[in-house]
């Protein structure tokens, strides 16, 4: 029966710009599922869960495209990968009203203050994975 690992892992994004963003982010990822798997007696993983926040500053469509060629030659090659996109969320720090910001800028609905406090939106994390051990795929 696949065993599936329940893990809380925040990618943390260097300061520095770095060329192909997401690939490099969905590299990490793998990377740390890869490691958490290996000291499960993991052998082969066959599905990622992530929350991407719309503050991020991942294009979950741009990791759903790396993550393949970031997956290539480890245990999470062929797995399938779910994103989870979690809209932004603020809190205007000066009526408490709870809105979600948009293109147009940060403004309170209520008040029309721009001091507000983000409370959803910045997520960039695996929150499970599912895998398989050397034993069960003996089987």
């Amino acid at each position: 029966m696949p065993q599936r690992c329940m893990i809380f892992v925040r990618i943390m994004r260097e300061a520095r710009e770095r060329e192909m963003h997401e690939l490099s982010l969905m590299t990490d990822a793998v990377g740390l599922v890869v490691a958490d798997a290996a000291r499960r007696s993991i052998t082969k993983v066959t599905r990622i869960e992530m929350r991407v926040g719309e503050l991020s500053g991942a294009l979950p469509h741009a990791l759903r495209e790396a993550f393949p060629i970031a997956a290539q030659g480890t245990p999470a090659e062929g797995a399938t990968l779910v994103i989870d996109e979690v809209k932004a969320e603020v809190r205007c720090k000066k009526c408490l009203r709870v809105f979600n910001p948009t293109s147009d800028g940060w403004s309170c609905p209520g008040c029309g203050s721009y001091d507000a406090e983000i409370l959803s939106g910045t997520e960039l994390h695996v929150v499970s994975y599912t895998g398989e051990e050397k034993e069960c795929l003996s089987k």
